[in-house]
């Protein structure tokens, strides 16, 4: 990597925390690297990494040293390698800066419609995407990073870096998505049909060893040709690949990208579907998989294809996450006999009533169902207090109902619901 040097006149500072210092010395601009994480509603710069040419004195830095445009600042220290860590250390050649995560953007509480104005959305387009579009695709967001100087820092060997500069990064690190690989299914069951997928395989993978498998679907929004728009739009995949998680569950996890809208609002499906389980079906074939442990989950289109599957293939999955997703409540009662934890929100007209509907149904056909409703502007360690309590021996259907909200703020909260995410984890064909 090309790195520019600047020649830096001799500094004399007499007001300088370390004293009075008068040094001569040849600096270089340090390595800017932006780091990216996704939040519940995207990706997006949460950390910036400076590499400079020398050890960094970590008495010599403090947040007020640096300014990032329109972001605020929490920690800056020194480390020994570009990534958050110790920040313990005396001295480093990096400097992190980690920043206050933005507040996440909700698209608001969508209006209500009765059936009677159906046909007129449906005509102006407003009824659901339409099996087999395009949707609207969108580049895949370049997340980069500007830093500014603005304190005097100083080297283990007396170097003075002085202040003033302003830099830009040259590289970007997206945390958990490097972490997936891409691939292209080529489906022999129909006619060599392709699927672009993500997976993540367990750090350290031992084929003696079997590992659960989670199929994560994105909802309509996210229909892309960008094979990694799955693992940008929200935690839905990335949840199940953190360091934390897969200390204590090492799965794999599937992400298809899918380049077409998959389900549609009349309830009809498209060849995707059952593609998706093809390509599930050859994983397990190829990765040491447990059969007896593969989950599914999804959001808005990915929900709804979640339950379709639950319904054509009823002994296939271990447990599925549903979130913010409807279906016709007249064909879901083989949902009655398999391990169901369901999230929606009062503001979606979708989700929220459909859900209803399903899960009255399978009550009246004999099966338990536990319900809560949750107060989202309670912090997330409440919310899963709550969620923790619910769990109770012989239930296998639970529902949690966010108050307020809306179609798409469902899922910024539901990949942080740990005791559900727990709950299906825990679950055995």
């Amino acid at each position: 990597m090309k790195i520019l040097h600047k020649s830096i006149l001799a500094i004399c500072v007499g007001a300088f925390s370390f004293g009075s210092i008068c040094h001569a010395s040849a600096v270089s601009q340090p390595v800017v690297e932006a780091v990216a994480e996704v939040y519940g509603d995207g990706i997006a710069l949460s950390a910036v990494i400076l590499d400079y040419d020398r050890p960094i004195a970590a008495t010599s830095v403090d947040k007020a040293d640096f300014s990032v445009p329109g972001r605020n600042i929490t920690q800056a220290y020194v480390a020994d390698h570009a990534a958050k860590g110790d920040k313990q250390l005396v001295a480093g050649k990096f400097v992190v800066l980690e920043l206050e995560p933005l507040p996440m953007t909700d698209q608001g509480m969508e209006p209500v419609h009765d059936e009677s104005d159906r046909a007129a959305r449906k005509k102006i387009g407003k009824n659901g995407p339409e099996l087999g579009s395009h949707g609207n695709p969108q580049p895949l967001k370049k997340i980069t990073a500007e830093v500014r100087q603005e304190g005097l820092l100083k080297g283990t060997d007396g170097t003075i870096y002085p202040t003033g500069e302003t830099w830009q990064s040259s590289h970007t690190r997206e945390l958990l998505v490097e972490d997936f690989t891409q691939g292209v299914f080529t489906d022999s069951k129909q006619n060599d049909a392709q699927l672009m997928y993500n997976l993540y395989i367990p750090r350290d993978y031992d084929p003696a060893q079997q590992y659960p498998l989670l199929l994560f679907m994105h909802d309509a929004g996210t229909v892309s040709p960008e094979m990694k728009a799955t693992l940008y739009q929200g935690k839905g995949a990335v949840a199940w690949a953190t360091p934390e998680w897969q200390a204590k569950h090492p799965c794999f996890v599937l992400a298809p990208q899918y380049d077409t809208v998959i389900v549609d609002d009349n309830y009809d499906y498209g060849p995707e579907l059952d593609r998706t389980m093809h390509l599930v079906e050859e994983l397990t074939a190829k990765y040491s998989i447990d059969k007896k442990r593969i989950y599914n989950t999804g959001q808005s289109m990915g929900g709804m294809t979640s339950i379709a599957m639950d319904v054509k293939y009823p002994d296939f999955f271990a447990a599925s996450y549903l979130v913010a997703c409807k279906w016709d409540e007249n064909v879901t009662s083989p949902l009655g006999s398999q391990n169901i934890w369901a999230v929606a929100a009062q503001g979606d007209p979708g989700a929220s009533p459909s859900m209803t509907k399903i899960l009255d149904g399978l009550e009246y056909g004999g099966a338990k169902v536990l319900r809560q409703t949750v107060d989202t502007t309670v912090s997330q360690t409440e919310m899963n207090k709550q969620a923790e309590a619910m769990i109770a021996p012989g239930c296998h259907i639970y529902y949690t109902l966010y108050t307020g909200g809306s179609h798409r703020s469902t899922w910024q909260h539901a990949y942080d619901l740990l005791p559900a995410m727990e709950w299906i984890f825990a679950q055995h064909k």
